[in-house]
């Protein structure tokens, strides 16, 4: 619990790190809570988000307002979180996005639930790309013990500009 608290002008350089943030995974029994962090700037990195790498946690009325750059080749890149297999709830990012396969505003990938949350960043996205204002994709997932898990996201919203940077011949449009 960050008891509202912020941390400010952090910057990652993950070049040697395949899930890089403030915190570069969080298990299923974690919980991130009430806490922000302004300004800054996290790069490298494969699975990457200013709060947050990977999450399979619950993430609770937290922000991130630095800037997250991806290599065009990094997997996913989100302004608070690169990968959510948890829950995202009453949360937000707005610094800038760059870089990436799957690239998005707040998560790059969700595969679990965002709800009450918003990004306001804009978003670039790399060579060959899902991009998207929220999410790049939001997939849903089937467990080994042939469970499907159904990505989900209400009540959130994006509204920063997307685009893709791409080579003429690599583009595909969804």
């Amino acid at each position: 619990n960050g008891n509202g608290n912020t941390i400010s002008g952090l910057t990652i350089n993950a070049s040697s790190t395949s899930v890089a943030g403030l915190f570069g995974f969080v298990g299923s029994g974690g919980t991130v809570k009430n806490v922000g962090l302004t300004g800054g700037s996290v790069s490298g990195g494969v699975i990457m988000g200013d709060l947050i790498g990977l999450n399979a946690g619950t993430v609770t009325n937290s922000y991130a307002t630095g800037t997250v750059n991806g290599s065009a080749s990094a997997a996913t890149v989100g302004g608070l979180i690169g990968t959510n297999e948890g829950v995202i709830t009453g949360s937000y990012a707005t610094g800038a996005v760059n870089g990436g396969i799957v690239t998005g505003g707040l998560a790059g990938s969700n595969e679990g639930t965002i709800s009450q949350s918003y990004a306001t960043g804009n978003v670039t996205a790399g060579d060959v790309a899902f991009a998207g204002g929220l999410v790049g994709i939001n997939l849903n997932t089937l467990h080994g013990n042939g469970h499907v898990v159904v990505a989900s996201i209400t009540n959130s919203y994006a509204t920063g500009n997307v685009s893709v940077a791409y080579a003429a011949d690599s583009l595909s449009v969804w």
